[in-house]
């Protein structure tokens, strides 16, 4: 499958109430047609482009991305925050830095959250879920 068709199927449940519930059939969709790690950029650009949907706590697209941490996924998270910091990319990140091992990938990865504090595109939500992210790493 293309990123073209992965964006036009997550533009094509966007505006449903139950988005939650379409996601998520949408994922065991693609795992049963063995979609992989060309999904997470659409994925990650529809979150920057539609950061007022539920996504889910994490949801279903959350975990579906995050079995690729070893593909890249982080990589193309940190390019994604670069771009446009969202509520849920920004606890995506955050949930990167609590796993990370090595002190050098956690710094890593707080910088980035730093860098997305100052942002211009960083909405409010997401600057306030930022600041704390960041308060919880003892960084102000």
């Amino acid at each position: 499958m293309t990123p073209e068709e992965i964006s036009h199927q997550l533009e094509s449940i966007a505006d449903l109430d139950d988005f939650e519930w379409q996601s998520n059939a949408l994922v065991e969709q693609w795992e049963s047609s063995n979609v992989g790690f060309e999904a997470v950029e659409p994925i990650l650009r529809f979150m920057e482009e539609h950061s007022s949907i539920e996504f889910g706590t994490p949801g279903a697209l959350v975990h579906f991305v995050e079995k690729f941490y070893k593909k890249g996924y982080d990589e193309k998270l940190l390019e994604s925050i670069s771009r446009k910091p969202t509520l849920h990319t920004a606890w995506m990140l955050n949930r990167l830095i609590n796993g990370a091992k090595e002190f050098a990938e956690k710094r890593r990865l707080v910088v980035a959250m730093a860098q997305a504090k100052q942002n211009p595109l960083t909405d409010t939500d997401a600057l306030g879920a930022i600041i704390g992210f960041l308060e919880r790493q003892g960084i102000h």
